[in-house]
């Protein structure tokens, strides 16, 4: 019976295991999986056999690190992708990195303290182009890692102003604001505010510019539903109750997302409550489905494609020169008045 080595820590199958298997050095192995055609039709079967036979399942994260030979490798690290706008901004900053023949390697930290630093550590052992911190507070550990290493840094949705540091950045508070304000020239006065679980700096902006502008009219503030649950189609649905339970006045709900708002919709539909004629209903984000909700979304646009757009030149003419002053672009915010409101 064949017995194969495996890893003491994780228990797969290891590169090496392949090789002793296949009678050949890791090297080729490794060769034969990233660029089969610079291997032998002969050599190449032997070592997919053993691959097979072995179960084999190649190490992505080490192939990024393996792949950035010459300088080219950027990190970008993320408390969590926490919702599409994020996918958006990161997907844009991928795609023209990629382009421009750099590796992308994603962290995600999952908001475990120290995490950030720790693995960031870990790979400044490679070829480190650059780094992009995407939604980490400024006073993070990881701030103070960085600024002694002097790696090309760009900050994503957090103006950091500290030198040698590019901040690609969207204003969530007047985004806000501009929304609020929207919704009380519309003759509004019973306002509410529904927030799910969201990344802690993107909150706060998001319900200062809320409560600074219905302060400025002599509103109150007191319709406010916090959940500590996803902010999604489920969560608005649910808590649409809670909210006609505690304020039947309410006249206008404004949500800290598109998908909270359609989940608001939906229950209106079943609760046989007409939008916008006895609760109006705004969400935050201009997603696709916003514009085919029933009735379409009144909501905010952010420019998140711009931003991973403007985020990778940025960083690309970050990286062409040695030395930079700090940069700052705003990008501005718009109101997509639909049938909601």
């Amino acid at each position: 019976m064949l017995e194969t080595k495996k890893r003491r820590n994780t228990g797969q199958i290891t590169l090496s295991d392949v090789a002793k298997l296949a009678g050949v050095g890791t090297m080729t192995v490794s060769r034969a999986l990233r660029t089969p055609e610079q291997v032998s039709d002969k050599l190449r079967k032997k070592i997919e056999s053993a691959v097979n036979t072995l179960g084999y399942k190649p190490n992505i994260a080490a192939s990024l690190l393996a792949s950035a030979s010459a300088n080219n490798l950027i990190v970008i690290v993320i408390n969590r992708i926490f919702d599409n706008g994020s996918k958006i901004i990161l997907d844009a900053l991928q795609s023209r990195l990629t382009e421009q023949g750099y590796v992308t390697l994603i962290i995600e930290s999952l908001h475990y303290y120290g995490r950030e630093e720790q693995l960031l550590e870990s790979i400044y052992n490679n070829n480190l182009a650059a780094i992009v911190l995407f939604y980490l507070e400024k006073n993070s550990p990881i701030s103070r890692l960085i600024n002694n290493k002097h790696i090309p840094t760009l900050h994503i949705g957090h103006e950091i102003k500290e030198s040698s540091q590019t901040n690609i950045t969207v204003d969530n508070m007047l985004a806000m604001s501009i929304l609020t304000e929207h919704v009380i020239k519309k003759g509004y006065r019973h306002i509410g505010l529904l927030c799910g679980n969201h990344e802690h700096l993107i909150f706060q902006q998001r319900l200062h510019g809320w409560h600074k502008t219905m302060l400025a009219h002599h509103l109150p503030t007191h319709r406010v539903i916090n959940a500590a649950k996803p902010a999604n189609f489920t969560t608005g649905s649910q808590l649409l109750a809670d909210f006609i339970l505690n304020w039947p006045e309410i006249d206008a709900l404004i949500c800290t997302t598109d998908e909270l708002a359609c989940g608001v919709l939906y229950e209106c539909q079943r609760r046989h409550i007409r939008v916008p004629y006895q609760l109006a209903v705004t969400g935050f984000g201009d997603s696709e489905f916003s514009q085919v909700s029933t009735p379409p979304l009144t909501t905010i646009s952010l420019p998140y494609q711009q931003m991973g757009e403007n985020a990778a030149v940025a960083l690309l003419e970050q990286l062409k020169v040695e030395t930079t002053k700090d940069k700052i672009t705003l990008l501005s915010p718009m109101i997509k008045a639909r049938a909601s409101l």
